[in-house]
C-alpha cells in the first residue's frame, strides 16, 4: 500500500475500525495499555543510518530507554534485561532488601521482547532520559553506572543523558505527589504513581522540582532534531505537549509516543480528539498502539474513541512517507486489505 496523501477511513470502516479495536481490548486489557510497539522494529530498516536523538520523558526504570539503545544500538548490551539486573540491585539497597514498587515494572517491561540486532552501519543514538522524581533519578544513575561497567558498555555513559526535571507547557517549578493512598510515591525509587499536581496538598509529601518545556529543553540542550519522542506524564500529557507543540509544528520531529488516560488532565479537560486534530495538522498520523496492530485515529476518528482509560498513542511524520506507508501496510492492514 502506498499513500498519495493522508489515509482516510469512510465512516462505515472508521465505524468497524473502532469495533475490532474494543473487541480486542475485550480480550486482552493490556492491548493498548501495554502496547507490544512492535511499530519500532521498523525503524533501523527503513530510515537511513544516521545517529538519532530519543527523547524519553516520564522515564522511571529505563525500560523505554533500554528499547532505544537495544534497536539502534544493540553492540553496547543495554536492554530491559540488563536494566532489569540493574534496577534489582538498586532497589534492594535503598529498601533494605524490599521492593518498593516492582522491579520489573507495571506492564512486566523487563520481559519484553529483545529486538533483532542492529542493522550495520547505525552509530549509538544520543538518548536523553528526563525523571521529575529525586530518588528514582538516583537509580537512573546507579542503572547507568551499572552499564558503563559491564564490557563494553563504556559509551552507554556518554549517550545516555539522564536530567532530573519536569515537563510542562513552560519553564517553572513543578509539583509531584503520590497519587491515591500511595503517598510515599515520590521518595520510593521507580514508583509508577508519582504525579504532578497543580499546588502541593495540605500534609502530602510534595516533591519541588525544576519544570521545562519541550521547546525549551530542545534549546538549552543544543538539540536541533528529534527523531523519536516519548512522553509519559501520568494524565499531564497534554500540557507536556502543550510545550512541545511548536517543535512538532517546525518538523524537528519524526515520531510522538504519549500516554491517554481516565486520569489528571484527560479526566476532562483534555480531549484526545483535539490532539489528534491539532497534530494531523503539523502532519502526523496518530494510531493506538497496539499488541501487535495499530489503530488509526487520524481521519478515521468516531466518537466513542474518546474513551479515557489508560492507552498509549504513537504519531509518524507523514512527509516521512517511508516510514508512513510501512507502519501502514504491517501494523494497520485492516484498514486497506
Amino acid at each position: 500500500h502506498g499513500a498519495s496523501g493522508p489515509f482516510m477511513c469512510d465512516p462505515a470502516l472508521a465505524k468497524k475500525q473502532a469495533s475490532r479495536f474494543f473487541e480486542a481490548k475485550r480480550k486482552n486489557w493490556r492491548f493498548t495499555s501495554c502496547p507490544e510497539s512492535a511499530w519500532m522494529e521498523l525503524l533501523p530498516k527503513v530510515w537511513t543510518p544516521r545517529a538519532l536523538t530519543l527523547i524519553d520523558i516520564g522515564c522511571n526504570k529505563g525500560y523505554t530507554s533500554a528499547h532505544f539503545f537495544s534497536t539502534f544500538a544493540s553492540s553496547l548490551g543495554m536492554n530491559v534485561k540488563t536494566v532489569h539486573d540493574a534496577v534489582k540491585a538498586s532497589l534492594a539497597q535503598v529498601a533494605g532488601g524490599r521492593f518498593t514498587g516492582g522491579a520489573c515494572g507495571v506492564c512486566g517491561d523487563c520481559n519484553d521482547k529483545i529486538p533483532p540486532p542492529t542493522p550495520a552501519g547505525w552509530p549509538a543514538p544520543e538518548v536523553h532520559c528526563v525523571e521529575p522524581s529525586p530518588s528514582t533519578y538516583k537509580m537512573l544513575l546507579q542503572t547507568r553506572a551499572a552499564h558503563v561497567s559491564r564490557p563494553g558498555g563504556g559509551e552507554v555513559g556518554d549517550r545516555w543523558h539522564i536530567h532530573n526535571l519536569g515537563m510542562a507547557e513552560a519553564e517553572r517549578q513543578l509539583f509531584f505527589e503520590g497519587a491515591g493512598n500511595e503517598k510515599d510515591a515520590c521518595q520510593n525509587a521507580g514508583q509508577e504513581t508519582c504525579g504532578m499536581v497543580e499546588k502541593p496538598s495540605p500534609g502530602a509529601k510534595t516533591v519541588y522540582v525544576n519544570g521545562s518545556s519541550v521547546e525549551a529543553f530542545l534549546k538549552n540542550n543544543a538539540i536541533q532534531a528529534v527523531d523519536v519522542l516519548k512522553i509519559d506524564a501520568e494524565g499531564h500529557d497534554p500540557l507536556v505537549l502543550e510545550g512541545a507543540y511548536s517543535v512538532l509544528a517546525s518538523g524537528k520531529v519524526k515520531v510522538l509516543l504519549f500516554e491517554y488516560h481516565g486520569l489528571a488532565l484527560w479526566k476532562s479537560e483534555a480531549s484526545l480528539e483535539a490532539v489528534v486534530e491539532k497534530v494531523d495538522a503539523y502532519g502526523f498520523d496518530c494510531y493506538l498502539d497496539g499488541s501487535p496492530e495499530l489503530t488509526r485515529l487520524t481521519r478515521c476518528w468516531v466518537p466513542e474513541l474518546e474513551f479515557r482509560w489508560w492507552s498509549n498513542v504513537v504519531c509518524f511524520k507523514r512527509d516521512d512517507s517511508g516510514l508512513a506507508d510501512a507502519v501502514l501496510n504491517k501494523h494497520a492492514p485492516f484498514l486497506w486489505q
